[in-house]
């Protein structure tokens, strides 16, 4: 049960591995071409679509930018079946992540036609065997014919429509969230907490997807919140050790400058090599900044004004950038401070008690007991 968990997770971090490009920079256009338009006197570059001139152009760049965002689905659902089956399950894994997009099924109808395409061509491939002049006709004819017939029948006929009703769901009821500053605050501590608390890992990733898919809907505020807590864990380990670098062996302290920067650019991993030195106690720790920072950025006015791009930097893509910055930098100093309360960093004296102990234990087994008679 273990290993299929574990066979489940790499799969689906291997179609997230490969959708985080495509959406990064999809994200990046956008806010290119919204900067451009702003600085013009524009908020919607929608009524140049049939124009001619400059700013014509600049709508045609953002376009590029939302063609590369809606691209999600079908490279996720891409991914995951090449992952379980190679290249074989390609073909299904398209049409289903497509399918997926036209019923609304979203990312998560993407993810069940990820997989969906990756275990069906495995079954052909295992189950379908003809010898003779026919063999060729397995790659070439009758796996794309099952795959993609089975995949696209169960996205269009069978889970299309109550994926696609648990999606609306999913993103209405965010909305809702976003409608008043106190829902967005339990929206903020929600995603915060999820992002901060496996760095990377499953939560942190279904965290990060439902941002970025309702981004695909003009929601931005939860891709806000996302990129909020994605900085705070690595930052804060980086200023935990500029602040107490007595607490800390001198790889962690090294550690400290890498994850400093990768807490401006805005990835999460950093902060891994500090939590594992003592997880129970750190993880808690992160949570509790996460959901921390984000909530403290959306109290103090922390709003969308178009798609938004991660790191601290990102924050000329919010409104009240400032706040932003400062919902950083909250959760950043929780865990600085709490940490170097918390947790020995050092290494120095662990080794130390086992090059004690150890050498307590050769001196015990070489002492020889004699007796007179």
């Amino acid at each position: 049960m273990k290993s299929q968990a574990a066979e489940f997770k790499k799969h689906l971090m291997t179609g997230i591995s490969y959708v985080l490009p495509v959406i990064i920079a999809g994200s990046l256009v956008v806010a290119v071409a919204k900067i451009i338009a702003f600085l013009a006197g524009y908020t919607d570059l929608g009524e140049f679509a049939e124009s001619g001139g400059f700013l014509h152009y600049v709508y045609l760049f953002e376009q590029v930018g939302w063609t590369a965002i809606g691209l999600l689905n079908i490279v996720l659902a891409a991914f995951i079946a090449f992952s379980i089956a190679g290249r074989p399950a390609l073909a299904a894994a398209l049409v289903g992540g497509a399918l997926a997009t036209s019923t609304n099924a979203g990312f998560l109808g993407a993810v069940v036609a990820g997989f969906f395409a990756g275990w069906v061509t495995n079954w052909v491939k295992n189950k379908i065997v003809i010898g003779g002049s026919l063999a060729t006709a397995v790659p070439l004819i009758i796996l794309p014919l099952i795959t993609v017939g089975a995949t696209g029948i169960l996205m269009s006929l069978v889970l299309g429509g109550p994926l696609g009703w648990v999606n609306t769901a999913l993103l209405e009821w965010i909305t809702s969230m976003t409608q008043s500053n106190v829902n967005n605050v339990v929206l903020a501590l929600v995603l915060g907490a999820m992002i901060a608390f496996d760095m990377g890992g499953p939560v942190n990733k279904a965290a990060w997807m439902a941002g970025n898919a309702l981004l695909m809907s003009g929601i931005y505020l939860p891709a806000i919140i996302v990129n909020i807590a994605i900085c705070i864990p690595p930052l804060g380990y980086g200023l935990a050790t500029m602040i107490k670098k007595r607490n800390f062996s001198p790889e962690l302290k090294e550690s400290g400058k890498g994850s400093f920067v990768m807490g401006i650019i805005g990835i999460t991993e950093g902060a891994i090599p500090f939590t594992l030195k003592s997880p129970f106690k750190l993880i808690p720790l992160n949570v509790v900044a996460g959901a921390t920072g984000a909530a403290v950025a959306i109290l103090l006015g922390a709003h969308d004004i178009m798609p938004p791009v991660g790191g601290v930097y990102g924050f000329f893509t919010v409104g009240n950038g400032w706040a932003y910055v400062a919902g950083i930098l909250v959760g950043a100093l929780i865990i600085a401070i709490g940490s170097n309360l918390l947790v020995d960093f050092r290494e120095e004296k662990s080794v130390v008690k086992a090059e004690k102990a150890e050498t307590k234990n050769d001196e015990l087994d070489e002492l020889e007991i004699e007796f007179d008679h």
